[in-house]
């Protein structure tokens, strides 16, 4: 029975009744205690004995209460009296999207606005767990201020949800007969798999939101029917017309938007409302194809830059359709070489190959170098660009072999994704450093970690190494695998403290023997026909190659130039001290369908081959402000505060190696600590009293300690050496003992003591299978914090020192690089992007930790190198001030940090995207035929 005015359901009291949503009788009403006008939903009686949708109710909405997102209807309340259950939500002021759409069609602009309004809206309720289920028109309200989504899990239409997880894991089942009491005006927008009673999932709501953007841009529904039959036969197997059809002036790339939300199957339709996000800001920012102007003014010089993308890649799919027609209509015998040129994806990480295209061409991709970003792709046949993996920092992508699956390295693990969407899923520890991967059609996958090439199956499981380091030809690392097209045998670059050893090397999944090709000092790809492709300097060579006889015929081709290259070794682990070519792998990629890219432009090994970008040392408060810059822009890859914090240690890399410095604050300049950069004299250490700095320093083929006064007055002091890496982490408050991290093959991260004085002979003080990284000891000297993967992540635990029972695992949601503060109660530590703290509570021969909260954010989170071998930032004695490495210098004006961290990102995106470009060779074959 509807409710007159003046009833009074606790606080509140009706006012008078208002349009009503999917589920419910809806009006509006005064909560007489704050004197504010709400909206009073009172939902079904039906819903009453339904005890699982009441207890689904309550869940989502104390989880909608939570989300304060501008585009979501807030929820103020949920009550009940005398039988009538009801909800309490902010009043909107205006009118429907349904009733606007009663209007005719919208502008391109303002329909683009309202949906990128609704895909920010979903993404934030997809990732706290909630479905919509029900979206459609008449669940948008358009206000004076803002879009707003309302009955959010709500509609009759979902009746079930799981517990939040992934995005793609959040179902709900909903049986068709269940789905005749849909009101007409909302069955236009649900999900084919929605009617089929099949298990749907957080995708439904972008096919909804799919179709209201359809509607909004063409003025017609995109499924039609005369009978609630036929309307389901339209969603199930018709394709609506395209936009671009039925509206010219409409961006074409909004039609391959459209067509991935429209997609039948779920596992081909975009996969998060995230997804969808990106794409119509792409669209909106000025991502369109040739002759369609930008929907939405920009700043010139991003609109320039993406109308030159634009070009080149409509130039591109224009290419990729004609050339099958050429072929058929001229019969020619032999295709014509095509050239290309891209802007570059992504941004410019260091990790791995910048570039990867998939076996059968059509996918090109590369990991983005930045937090929370994961893979950026290219499919070239639409021209599309779009992120195929959405995680944190990703790297050195390598594809099956039917370019179905992309694997991929992120927080020491090895993993995969399917192109077509869903969740990331874990194949093996891959803790470290990384040097790529590989993978056969029968499901094995080849790929070097801590310097070794392991197997493992692509289903995931243990890695087991496939060859041990030759010692006689002084073999310091195998990396970049390449598989041959029988699966068994394959590639590799074999580096060599030796020069004259270093080179592409053949290996096999059955035998212990490898056989040495020729030499080079890049990764080498087989490409068909008949050719392995390497670099040398900036150009790309085809040496012939006999697949059957598994040998080299004649000498290399030269088939293109200008080829960019990133480091391929494990820096820290072995390979520093051989020359500057061997730390570089030529940045190109090839398809088996005759497509070569590569990334050129500015050659990312000058002046950056050490592959860790220029940074500037950045003091930030405890609330994320920058306060004051230290010093000049350089490669930092480890630094260290003296005890008084007024001065820093810090090893700047270069491509061989690097120096050690330290900041003189009475000079104000930074002064060196070693001068032989070929030595790779890294992470400096500061002694307890200040007058003395221990670094790791490669010599002579063997990895060492040394201790070095500051004032230069004393020769420094070898403390300890052997054949595998190592670097001090930290030094007990006495003076007496240095902590250390070195690695092996067998048991990968460790942390050893060693004595400074006397016979300086090492001990491990923890030794396992797992990675154990960043040792650093407490102030008082009674306990050691550091990082471990035990779980399978890395995390934050305290031991005591030098040693004594118990261990207390710190963090609780991943963690890198601890620091203490200087009276032990605060250990601070990285969660990328976050620097986060913990009280630390000592409770005799225990710890009682505080739970973790976070400081701030950071546009630098994780080390500078890929192994973690080094400190990446510091923390001040006192714990209110951090000296991290950042891009950008500091600021002292007011603001908020965020809009500095975008600032910045946009000065070095900008670089980026001038600077690199991504070279495209169809048919390259024909330029080794040619020659």
């Amino acid at each position: 029975m509807p409710l007159e005015p003046g009833t009074r359901l606790g606080p509140y009291e009706i006012l008078s009744a208002m349009n009503a949503g999917d589920s419910g009788e809806v009006y509006k009403a005064s909560d007489t205690r704050l004197n504010r006008s709400v909206a009073i939903k009172v939902l079904p009686a039906e819903f009453a004995p339904d005890a699982a949708r009441k207890e689904r109710i309550k869940r989502d909405s104390q989880t909608l209460a939570s989300l304060n997102h501008p585009n979501i209807c807030a929820l103020y309340d949920v009550g009940a009296q005398e039988g009538v259950e009801f909800l309490v939500t902010e009043c909107l002021e205006g009118e429907t999207l349904a009733q606007r759409l009663a209007k005719g069609a919208l502008e391109i602009e303002e329909a683009l606005k309202i949906g990128i309004a609704v895909a920010d809206a979903l993404d934030k309720a997809h990732r706290r767990g909630v479905i919509h289920g029900g979206l459609n028109p008449s669940t948008v309200m358009l206000t004076p201020n803002a879009v707003k989504l309302f009955d959010f899990g709500f509609s009759q239409g979902n009746s079930s949800a799981a517990a939040p997880g992934s995005f793609t894991s959040m179902t709900t089942r909903t049986a068709a007969a269940g789905l005749t009491s849909v009101p007409a005006y909302a069955a236009p927008y649900l999900a084919p798999e929605l009617w089929d009673s099949a298990e749907a999932d957080a995708r439904v709501d972008i096919f909804a939101a799919g179709a209201i953007l359809y509607e909004m841009v063409t003025g017609k529904p995109a499924f039609e029917g005369k009978t609630p039959a036929l309307l389901i036969a339209a969603i199930q197997t018709i394709d609506p017309e395209p936009v671009s059809k039925l509206q010219p002036l409409v961006p074409p790339a909004l039609d391959y938007v459209l067509r991935r939300c429209f997609a039948k199957n779920p596992k081909q339709r975009l996969q998060t409302a995230w997804d969808l996000l990106s794409q119509l800001q792409w669209i909106t920012e000025g991502g369109t194809l040739v002759g369609v102007p930008a929907v939405v003014s920009a700043r010139r010089k991003k609109r320039e830059r993406l109308l030159w993308a634009a070009l080149s890649t409509g130039v591109l799919a224009a290419v990729l359709l004609a050339f099958p027609a050429y072929r058929y209509f001229k019969g020619a015998p032999e295709p014509e070489v095509m050239r290309f040129v891209l802007p570059a994806l992504g941004g410019s990480g260091n990790g791995g190959p910048p570039v990867s295209i998939s076996p059968d061409g059509r996918w090109i991709v590369r990991s983005t170098g930045n937090p929370n970003r994961g893979l950026d792709g290219m499919l070239l046949s639409s021209a599309t660009r779009q992120m195929l993996v959405t995680q944190n920092v990703v790297t050195q992508p390598f594809w099956s072999p039917d370019s179905s699956t992309i694997g991929f390295f992120e927080e020491g693990m090895l993993r995969k994704a399917e192109v077509s969407g869903g969740p990331t899923r874990n194949i093996c520890e891959a803790a470290g450093s990384v040097g790529g991967g590989t993978w056969n059609r029968d499901g094995i996958i080849v790929f070097s970690s801590k310097g070794l090439l392991h197997r493992v199956v692509a289903a995931g499981g243990p890695a087991t190494p496939i060859l041990p380091l030759d010692k006689a030809r002084q073999e310091t690392e195998q990396v970049a695998p390449s598989f041959l097209p029988d699966g068994k045998h394959f590639l590799y670059l074999s580096l060599s403290s030796q020069a004259a050893n270093t080179g592409i090397y053949l290996g096999a999944l059955d035998s212990m023997e490898t056989k040495r090709l020729f030499a080079a000092d890049s990764r080498g790809i087989y490409a068909p026909p008949g050719y392995i492709l390497f670099s040398r300097t900036d150009a790309i060579y085809a040496q012939p190659f006999d697949i059957g006889k598994l040998a080299i015929i004649g000498e290399p081709i030269r088939v293109a130039d200008g080829v960019s290259s990133i480091s391929v070794g494990s820096v820290g682990q072995g390979n520093t001290n051989t020359t500057s070519s061997i730390s570089r792998n030529a940045a190109f990629a090839v398809s088996e369908t005759g497509i070569l890219t590569y990334r050129s432009g500015v050659n990312n090994a000058t002046p950056q081959t050490s592959g860790v970008a220029d940074r500037t040392l950045i003091w930030f408060d405890r609330t994320g402000a920058r306060t004051t810059q230290l010093g000049g822009p350089a490669a930092y890859a480890g630094l260290d505060l003296s005890p008084d914090g007024k001065q820093v240690a810090a090893h700047v890399h270069e491509a061989v190696g690097g120096d050690s410095w330290y900041f003189d604050s009475a000079q104000a300049r930074m002064q060196r600590l070693t001068f032989d950069a070929s030595q790779h004299n890294a992470m400096p250490v500061w002694s307890p009293d200040g007058t003395k700095i221990a670094f790791g320093s490669r010599r002579n083929g063997k990895w060492g300690i040394y201790i070095k006064p500051v004032d230069g007055t004393a020769k420094e002091e070898l403390i300890t050496e052997s054949e595998w890496p190592k670097m001090p982490m930290s030094w007990s408050p006495d003076g007496k003992v240095l902590v250390y991290w070195t690695n092996s093959p067998t048991t990968r991260g460790d942390i050893w003591m060693v004595p400074v004085s006397g016979d300086h002979k090492p001990a491990p003080f923890l030794q396992t299978p797992s990675d154990e990284l960043n040792p650093q000891i407490s102030a008082d000297g009674k306990w050691l914090a550091y990082s471990s993967t035990a779980t399978g992540r890395s995390e934050i635990y305290i031991k005591p020192f030098p040693e004594g029972p118990g261990e207390w695992q710190i963090s609780t949601d991943g963690g890198l690089l601890p620091r203490w503060r200087r009276d032990g109660k605060e250990l601070f530590f990285i969660n990328p992007p976050n620097v986060v703290a913990v009280d630390i509570h000592v409770m005799g021969a225990s710890i009682q930790p505080g739970a973790p909260h976070v400081l701030f954010g950071i546009t630098q989170p994780a080390p500078t190198l890929p192994d973690y071998s080094f400190h990446a930032w510091a923390a001040a004695p006192d714990g209110q001030r951090f000296l991290v490495p950042q891009a950008g210098g500091a600021t002292t004006a007011s603001g908020d940090l965020a809009d500095q961290m975008i600032a910045v990102a946009d000065q070095t995106g900008a670089t980026a995207g001038n600077a690199n470009m991504v070279t495209v060779i169809m048919n390259w074959p024909q330029l080794a035929k040619r020659k």
